[in-house]
């Protein structure tokens, strides 16, 4: 089933448009709002929701394509398709430049519109076979310890759970991670590969990566800010699939920027680590960032706050925190700045260097909260459950029913 959400400035086309999306046989749901293109970022958090929007205007001129190109940009899943009578030589060029694949004339062709939903519902198909479940490490501001935090949480469990992991270093600034996993630098980094994605596949996949355990390997950060800033959600999206394939655990370290390329990888995310600390900095800041999740549709048993340094005696106690984010505290790490420092200076990671210790067990809590190894048990047993299924599987629902 495809999610599609049309817009449309005639409510005498918008039944025709229906009609022939009903004559396609693929299965889907719609939402029809009448209305101009210059009026679709009002439908910003329906539109996230859609596999499919198609946009209905007469007269429809490429300047008017800003809003088609941010609801693109902020959602690399989205297809769009523009209904438009004789659309004009200039209008093909700039919608196939914002990265529009389909340009229809009016009256549609019943045979045009069929084709083109049973290419996006084989695509979105295709997209759902994944594996690895993602989670995203993210701050709402400097210094709370997410980058220590998330290469530890990886070598948990790639060292200690036997998993194949991936870390990828998301941070905007100067991309930290691989220097505390290895003494050397990384043959390439995340803004090199983004600038190959056309020609993506394993082997290139591979050259990229940074192998620093058995079972764990590292996508370095871009490693400047500028560069990072041009990386882009379509561009995440075909590696993420790719890792999810590839990896048991898919670990990404978003730091504390939230821009359309971190908010796909919070989306694509099957959990979301909140890190916070006990002060006033970071109660501001984490409430305030818990608001935009919510204003995302993130449930909030996605959302996971931790407190980094959980200090029992510190002036905002844990039930202060709570009241003022407007959250449970999932997990604490307890203060171990000794055992931090000494782990940030040697590049080692310290749940395998000092793994009695408190903090290490702490993270080790935290990695089996994220990655819980019941589900994995309970999946194959699913798994040996639905090997004996009957391929055929029960006839989908047409539109409607």
């Amino acid at each position: 089933m495809i999610d599609i959400f049309l817009i449309s400035s005639s409510a005498e086309r918008a039944p025709h448009i229906v009609a022939r999306l009903e004559e396609s046989g693929v299965v889907y749901r719609l939402r029809v709002v009448y209305d101009t293109v210059r009026q679709l970022r009002l439908y910003g958090a329906a539109i996230r929701h859609a596999d499919l929007l198609i946009v209905d205007e007469v007269g429809l001129t490429a300047r008017e394509l800003s809003g088609v190109e941010e609801a693109l940009a902020c959602n690399p899943r989205l297809h769009c398709m523009l209904v438009t009578p004789a659309p004009s030589a200039a209008l093909l060029g700039a919608a196939l430049r914002v990265g529009v694949r389909h340009v229809l004339a009016w009256p549609l062709d019943a045979h045009e519109v069929a084709s083109s939903l049973t290419q996006i519902d084989t695509q979105k198909s295709i997209g759902k076979r994944r594996a690895g479940r993602v989670v995203s490490m993210a701050s709402c501001k400097g210094g709370s310890g997410t980058t220590l935090i998330a290469v530890n949480l990886a070598y948990s469990q790639a060292a200690l759970r036997n998993r194949r992991v991936l870390l990828i270093d998301l941070t905007q600034q100067f991309g930290d991670a691989s220097l505390l996993m290895a003494d050397k630098p990384p043959p390439t980094t995340l803004a090199d590969l983004c600038s190959q994605i056309e020609r993506l596949d394993v082997a290139l996949f591979e050259s990229c990566l940074m192998h620093v355990h058995a079972n764990l390997d590292v996508l370095a950060g871009a490693g400047d800010p500028l560069k990072a800033a041009e990386l882009l959600p379509a561009q995440l999206e075909r590696i993420l699939a790719l890792a999810r394939e590839r990896y048991d655990a898919v670990l990404i370290d978003v730091g504390q920027s939230l821009n359309p390329l971190t908010i796909h990888a919070l989306d694509q995310s099957d959990a979301i680590c909140m890190i916070v600390r006990q002060n006033l900095l970071y109660l501001h800041g984490g409430r305030r960032m818990l608001e935009i999740f919510r204003e995302l549709g993130y449930s909030a048993s996605k959302v996971r706050v931790v407190v980094n340094q959980y200090d029992k005696n510190a002036r905002i106690n844990l039930t202060t925190l709570e009241q003022t984010l407007g959250a449970k505290v999932a997990h604490q790490l307890p203060r171990d700045e000794k055992l931090a420092n000494e782990a940030l200076n040697r590049g080692v990671p310290l749940v395998t260097s000092a793994k009695d210790s408190a903090l290490a067990q702490g993270i080790n809590l935290l990695a089996d909260m994220l990655w819980p190894p019941f589900v994995e048990r309970r999946k194959s047993v699913l798994g040996r459950f639905l090997s004996t299924w009957p391929k055929n599987g029960p006839q989908q629902l047409k539109p409607g029913h």
